[in-house]
């Protein structure tokens, strides 16, 4: 959509044993976590990465972009949680240089009924402008001695538990150099001109 290709992406490996890692929810449907589970601050369409399953974004064009907002929830096996976080959205960013650039959203809690919430991601400065070649989203689940688990095989048992919901991503394509020259081209025209001295009147 809009010059960009969100791509599904198994966490299992090459074998794609889990099934249906990512779908699109209705959030007026009552139908689309029938057990709960999925948030429920949100009324219209987003997307579910089930099955420890991730999405990976990239620009049509292969040119270089930035991640402005997205907004992101946990998504339980059943509702009735209690209300605590229970894991991490994270991102990682590819940049043109080979480098890596990361960033973690601890999950918000669960609202009356235990099903999770929709929150909003503040990203650090230094993740905001990067120029991203592609962006990686996956879950973890926080494993209750300070680490946080990404499930990698079907021996993990954390498995159908690090899934997540992303919503309303806002992305920007990060101009090309010629175009920034260009541009700092005609500004420094522009200035010169404003500059020039305007003509005299007088006759000699």
């Amino acid at each position: 959509d809009a010059g960009y290709t969100l791509t599904a992406i198994d966490n299992h490996g090459p074998s794609g044993t889990s099934g249906a890692v990512g779908l699109l929810a209705n959030g007026t449907d009552p139908a689309t976590c029938w057990a709960g589970g999925c948030p429920t601050n949100n009324t219209s369409h987003f997307y579910l990465g089930v099955n420890d399953g991730g999405v990976t974004i990239k620009k049509n064009d292969s040119g270089a972009f930035n991640l402005r907002s997205l907004d992101y929830g946990f998504v339980a096996p059943v509702g009735g949680q209690p209300n605590f976080s229970y894991g991490q959205l994270m991102l990682t960013g590819n940049l043109a240089n080979g480098t890596k650039v990361d960033t973690t959203f601890d999950f918000t809690g669960t609202d009356a009924s235990g099903n999770p919430l929709f929150d909003t991601a503040t990203l650090p400065t230094a993740f905001g402008n990067a120029a991203l070649m592609s962006l990686t989203i996956r879950a973890c689940l926080f494993d209750g001695i300070g680490g946080c688990t990404v499930a990698q095989d079907w021996s993990d048992p954390t498995i159908y538990q690090a899934q997540f919901a992303i919503d309303n991503i806002t992305l920007a394509t990060v101009p090309e150099p010629g175009s920034l020259a260009l541009l700092g081209l005609g500004m420094g025209a522009l200035v010169l001109r404003r500059r020039k001295p305007a003509a005299s009147s007088n006759l000699a």
